[in-house]
């Protein structure tokens, strides 16, 4: 994976786990997709929660459920995605935002 400090601030973000350089990128990804999944079945408010105090809308997580219905891909493993996407969306606007200044 190419958007590891993407990946990594997801993980720490959500604090679900301390040791993430401990892992691989791929170890990582399945944590937090297990923790999605764990929160889709348990406690689908504070997913709900999560989604938008990251500011993932709800139209494109629709959007890419619908077009991943057909698929084998687990409904946890598209919203892990959407939020190390929208990390990657912040680490380079914050980026950007510095090198402006």
């Amino acid at each position: 994976m190419e958007n590891n400090k993407a990946l990594i601030a997801v993980v720490n973000n959500l604090q679900i786990e301390d040791h993430s350089g401990e892992k691989s990128d791929a170890e990582q990804f399945e944590v937090l997709v297990s923790f999605i999944d764990d929160l889709i079945r348990n406690d689908f408010n504070r997913l709900l929660s999560i989604l938008y105090r990251v500011d993932i809308s709800e139209q494109k997580l629709k959007q890419k459920l619908a077009e991943n219905k057909e698929t084998t891909v687990r409904s946890a493993e598209i919203i892990a995605q959407l939020l190390i996407d929208r990390e990657e969306e912040k680490i380079i606007s914050r980026a950007k935002y510095r090198q402006e200044k």
